[in-house]
């Protein structure tokens, strides 16, 4: 996209704002960037034992192929973790005996990992030895001491997840919410200006397609169609519950239309990814002519997509300056801990409780946000539900 250079006078202050499409670097946290499988066969090859059998290229290709990149840089964070561990206790990381994984388990309930997250590192583990053909006759993760000390854990700390706040649309759609952060507060804190316009079409298209942020932040222009309403479809070309590809399409409103419209006119991105990086750099400059400073505002757009780390801090800062500028209520003292606990996952479970309030059940609910059973549905919203359920149908009737 061209430059667009404009000029604009606010409270007698003169302001030049320059807009730029430029590849702005990537933010990374610790090591270098390198692919999902990269990593992965890293960590396994530093794992693996030295007399090892060799294994079929086929089939170590064929097993990444059939991972989701989330599920692969997972299984490498596991993995890592359990070959630290035997480091430290001075054994082999491989192959893994039943009671070392006990041991392991116990070690890692002791430092008060969840039971799910206890699970995921042994199922990761599980599936190395299946990859490098140590699991003969079985893998060792499958032991019964192994599941029974999963299953001990599970029993004494039982099994809920803690949950994302919830980002509810607020208004008037259900009344029961009375402080807190909500999608509107958000969205009317978004500034007008270039990063505010982004911000603003990112969270509306989020909630009214109730996406996960790795389906969010892989939004493109083209997927967008609108209709004559005003309204729009999205196409949705991968999720997590959907590894072939199929796709998937969910519904946008006129005002989250109209959103993306504002921030595509704004930025000039009328092809590709929709939701990138905004660089915001301020200086004073004196144009040729002028006799008054003036300040220039470069705003750099950049072409890659954002990352989980990025939209989880877009959300933050903007629910900072929703309570900053007084459209949000919250307890003295909770602020922090409500910003904390908002997430990139709170957009879904925001429509979600939303849909429950409204009186939707779980199978409508699951099929609109694309999982694979109610059962998820019905954990996030289990709470709104009972109010919709067929005891408060029946009795509201009749216990006035």
């Amino acid at each position: 996209m061209k430059d667009d250079l404009a000029k604009s006078c606010a409270a007698g202050t003169a302001v030049l704002v320059k807009v730029e499409n430029v590849s702005l670097p990537t933010r990374l946290r610790g090591e270098s960037r390198e692919s999902s499988d990269m990593r992965l066969v890293r960590t396994i090859a530093a794992m693996a034992p030295l007399d090892l059998s060799p294994i079929s290229k086929l089939g170590l290709e064929t097993a990444l192929s059939a991972m989701a990149d989330a599920t692969k840089a997972a299984i490498a964070s596991d993995l890592a973790c359990w070959r630290d561990w035997c480091q430290d206790e001075g054994m082999a990381p491989l192959p893994a005996g039943p009671e070392d994984i006990v041991r392991y388990v116990n070690a890692l309930d002791a430092r008060g990992k969840k039971p799910s997250t206890l699970a995921r590192r042994i199922a990761s583990l599980g599936s190395v030895h299946r990859v490098l053909d140590l699991a003969t006759p079985a893998s060792p993760t499958d032991a019964p001491m192994v599941r029974n000390a999963l299953k001990g854990i599970r029993r004494r700390r039982g099994v809920s997840q803690r949950q994302a706040a919830p980002l509810r649309l607020g208004k008037a759609l259900d009344p029961h919410i009375a402080q807190g952060f909500t999608l509107a507060a958000l969205l009317d804190a978004c500034a007008g200006d270039l990063q505010g316009l982004r911000d603003a079409a990112l969270l509306s298209l989020g909630y009214d397609a109730g996406l996960r942020v790795s389906e969010l932040t892989r939004v493109e222009a083209g997927h967008i169609d609108c209709q004559n309403d005003g309204a729009a479809t999205l196409f949705i070309p991968y999720s997590k519950t959907d590894q072939e590809q199929e796709g998937a399409w969910a519904w946008l409103s006129a005002e989250t239309v109209r959103r993306v419209q504002a921030w595509q006119a704004a930025s000039g991105i009328q092809e590709g990814l929709l939701f990138r990086r905004v660089g915001i750099d301020r200086r004073r400059a004196r144009p040729s002519g002028e006799t008054a400073d003036m300040t220039l505002i470069t705003y750099s757009i950049g072409n890659t997509a954002l990352t989980r780390q990025g939209v989880n801090g877009i959300y933050r800062r903007i629910a900072m300056t929703a309570y900053e500028q007084g459209l949000v209520t919250l307890p003295a003292g909770k602020l922090l801990e409500a910003v904390r606990a908002l997430s990139t996952h709170s957009l879904r479970v925001g429509l979600t409780q939303d849909l429950f309030a409204a009186g939707e059940d779980g199978v409508g609910i699951a099929q609109a946000l694309r999982w694979s059973s109610p059962a998820t549905a019905l954990r996030y919203g289990r709470k709104l539900a009972v109010r919709s359920n067929v005891a408060a149908r029946v009795l509201a009737r009749v216990r006035r």
